[in-house]
C-alpha cells in the first residue's frame, strides 16, 4: 500500500505547533481573562477615587480640594496605561458593548483615553477667550459630551482621562512644569458652574465606562471573557500577541513617541496638561511585560513566555530580556517631557527617547516572530 505523499515539511510544522497551541493554551488564556480583570477591575476603583476627590473639588473649590483632585487623576492612570495591553483586536475595549451602549456602539476607547485634545472645544483657550462648550449657551450633559467627542475632528475630544486633565490643569505653556490652572475657575456662578458640571459629568461617564470594561472580564459571567475561552486557544493567543505587539511598535513607539520627537511639540505629547506623560509610556510598557508573563502586581498566572519557551527558547529568552531592557528604558526618560521634545537633536534626553523607540520596534518584531513560532503568525497593518 503506498505511503500518502508529505506535504509541506514547514506546513507541517506550524500544524503541529498550532496543535500544541490548542492542547496547551487554555491556561494562558485564562491567565489573560484574570489579568484583563484585575487590571481593569483597579482602573475602575481608581476611577471612582478620583470621582470622590472631583466631588470634593466641586462642593469646596479652593486650592486644596484642587490638588487632591489632581493627585488622584495621577493615580488613576498607571492601571489604565496597563490595561491598553488588551487593545488592537477587536476586544470589548475596542468593540464596545454593541447590545446594549447604544451611546457607543463602535468601542469605548475613544470616549475614555482619546487624545491629542483640542482645548479649544471644551473650554476657553489662550487667545480665545471665549471658545469651548463651557462657554457656550450648550446643555452639558453626557448625551452631549458623547455625541459631539469627536465628532467632526479627531482632535475634538471631550470626555475621557485627558478632557477632565485639561478642566484639572488647564492649557500648558510652561515648558518646565504642567498647567496652572486655579481653583477659582470653578468658583461662582455663570462659567465657573458650567466648568464644574462639566467636570462632574465627564468624571461620571468615565467611571461608568470603565464599568463596563470591569463587567466584560469579569469571572463566572457571560461575557467577552466567557466568549474567549469558548473559542479556539489558537484564535486568543494570536488576538493577544496582536495586541501587545501593536502596543510596542505602532502605539507607543511610533503614534507617542516618535511622532511627539518629530515635531517638537508638547501638543502631540499624551498627558500634556499634567507633564505625565512619562507614567503614561511606563505604564503601557509594563502592561506588555505583566500580558507576556502573565503577572499583574503580586498576581501570578501563565505566561505566553511559557509557549513562546517550548517552541523556541532561544527566541523567548531574548524577548525576556528585551521587555526588561525596554521597562528600564521607559524608567529612564527625562521629565517633564516637553523639555525633551524642545531639545535639539543629539540630545541626551532625545537619545534617550530615541532608544526606547527602538526597543519597542524590535520587541513588536520579536512578539512577531514568537506568534510564528506558535503557529498563529500576526500582520500588524502600519506596524509591519
Amino acid at each position: 500500500m503506498a505511503a500518502k505523499a508529505v506535504g509541506n515539511p514547514a506546513d507541517a510544522a506550524i500544524a503541529r505547533a498550532v496543535d500544541r497551541l490548542n492542547a496547551s493554551g487554555l491556561r494562558q488564556v485564562e491567565s489573560y481573562g484574570e489579568l484583563a480583570y484585575r487590571t481593569y477591575r483597579d482602573a475602575h476603583a481608581r476611577a471612582v477615587a478620583l470621582q470622590r476627590a472631583v466631588d470634593g473639588l466641586i462642593a469646596r473649590p479652593d486650592e486644596a480640594a484642587l490638588a487632591e483632585a489632581r493627585a488622584a487623576w495621577l493615580s488613576s492612570r498607571p492601571s489604565y496605561g496597563q490595561s491598553e495591553a488588551f487593545r488592537f483586536y477587536g476586544g470589548p475595549i475596542d468593540a464596545g458593548k454593541r447590545d446594549d451602549f447604544a451611546l457607543a456602539p463602535v468601542g469605548l476607547e475613544g470616549l475614555i483615553n482619546a487624545w491629542p485634545l483640542n482645548e479649544a472645544y471644551i473650554d476657553a483657550a489662550h487667545g480665545d477667550a471665549g471658545s469651548g462648550l463651557i462657554q457656550s449657551k450648550v446643555a452639558i450633559t453626557r448625551e452631549t459630551l458623547i455625541h459631539r467627542n469627536a465628532h467632526d475632528d479627531e482632535a475634538d475630544v471631550t470626555t475621557g482621562y485627558h478632557a477632565i486633565e485639561f478642566l484639572l490643569w488647564g492649557q500648558d505653556s510652561n515648558p518646565d512644569g504642567p498647567g496652572d490652572r486655579k481653583a477659582s475657575d470653578f468658583t461662582g456662578d455663570g462659567t465657573p458652574a458650567r466648568r464644574r458640571t462639566y467636570l462632574k459629568v465627564a468624571t461620571d461617564l468615565l467611571v461608568d465606562n470603565l464599568k463596563t470594561l470591569v463587567e466584560a472580564w469579569s469571572p463566572g459571567q457571560e461575557n467577552y471573557r466567557a466568549l474567549m475561552r469558548k473559542q479556539k486557544p489558537e484564535t486568543s493567543i494570536r488576538n493577544i500577541l496582536t495586541g501587545i505587539a501593536t502596543l510596542s511598535g505602532f502605539e507607543v513607539a511610533s503614534e507617542r513617541i516618535a511622532t511627539a520627537l518629530d515635531s517638537g511639540s508638547q501638543e502631540d505629547e499624551q498627558s500634556c496638561f499634567s507633564d505625565s506623560t512619562h507614567l503614561d509610556i511606563l505604564a503601557n510598557v509594563v502592561g506588555v511585560q505583566n500580558v507576556y508573563f502573565g503577572r499583574y502586581g503580586s498576581w501570578r498566572g501563565a505566561g505566553i513566555n511559557q509557549l513562546v519557551r517550548r517552541e523556541n527558547p532561544d527566541l523567548n529568552r531574548y524577548l525576556e530580556q528585551r521587555l526588561r531592557t525596554s521597562v528600564e528604558l521607559a524608567r529612564q526618560i527625562d521629565q517633564p517631557i516637553d523639555r525633551a521634545l524642545a531639545s535639539p537633536p543629539g540630545s541626551a534626553s532625545r537619545l534617550k527617547l530615541e532608544e526606547l523607540v527602538k526597543a519597542l520596534q524590535v520587541q513588536a518584531d520579536l512578539f512577531k516572530q514568537a506568534a510564528s513560532a506558535l503557529g498563529v503568525p500576526i500582520a500588524l497593518g502600519d506596524n509591519d
